[in-house]
């Protein structure tokens, strides 16, 4: 089929890097539209590749440039989800960023055709109704991905501080208060007191200080000194995994209710 109602059809092919490990090749038929009458699907191959996989999905646009923005989207949002559930960075870039050094030892995330199909299933159920948290999806799959530790930290933190922002039950409480009093009231929904928060019980200040960082990164007044950056990198990997714990005990809270014929 070159072209779908008078639009035409383009293969968008897209090569997603990354330690998973894809042992077979597969097809998938994946529902793409959310706001037409018609159901539009993109015809999606996955191929392993050393770096990851080789991603192939059809997508219909009047230009290449149109179909490759949305193929990226498209893909990008399955990836936001299985970033989360696999807990592996995945990026669409150079392969020879991740294959340079070939010669030295890798363990790779083994993955299959399920963990894909359900990954764009959840991403296509999250766009049409958590649109905010599938957002902060993308913010955490960033930060697994890039290499600026400025960066990363920023990127787990807009991660906490979107669906705080959005979901706290209690915003009464925070009129006024700023991000982090949603943050705050959010880990206490999920979590309880904050004795008894997973990773970070007892921590008092962690949020109060953390922000602090979050705002200094931001605003670019961080200082470049050895000493400044450390205090950023030292932190890093518990912020991540606050991060993680946060949006996958979130994900519970989340309405499930979707028209059955939107999913099919």
């Amino acid at each position: 089929m070159s072209d779908h109602n008078g639009i035409p059809v383009w293969e968008v092919e897209v090569p997603v890097v990354g330690l998973i490990s894809i042992r077979h090749s597969f097809n998938l038929n994946v529902r793409k539209e959310i706001n037409h009458p018609e159901a539009f699907y993109s015809e999606v191959s996955i191929t392993p590749k050393d770096y990851g996989f080789l991603a192939n999905l059809t997508a219909f646009a009047p230009t290449s440039f149109q179909a490759e923005q949305a193929g990226l989207v498209f893909l990008g949002r399955m990836l936001d989800v299985l970033c989360l559930q696999i807990d592996i960075a995945l990026s669409v870039m150079n392969p020879s960023i991740v294959i340079r050094n070939s010669g030295q030892p890798r363990v790779k995330r083994v993955s299959n055709q399920n963990d894909i199909r359900n990954a764009f299933f959840e991403a296509r159920r999250l766009t049409i109704t958590e649109s905010t948290y599938l957002r902060a999806l993308g913010w955490f799959r960033k930060g697994k991905y890039t290499n600026d530790p400025l960066d990363r930290f920023l990127a787990f933190w807009i991660a906490i501080e979107t669906v705080a922002s959005k979901y706290n039950p209690n915003k009464d409480v925070c009129k006024n208060k700023g991000s982090i009093c949603h943050i705050w009231e959010s880990f206490k929904h999920v979590w309880g007191e904050y004795e008894d928060w997973p990773l970070i019980g007892g921590k008092a200040n962690w949020i109060d200080s953390n922000n602090e960082k979050r705002v200094n990164v931001a605003h670019g007044t961080i200082a470049t000194d050895i000493e400044s950056v450390s205090d950023i990198t030292n932190s890093l990997d518990e912020v991540e995994a606050v991060s993680r714990e946060f949006l996958i005990d979130w994900h519970t809270q989340l309405s499930v209710n979707v028209d059955p014929q939107l999913m099919e």
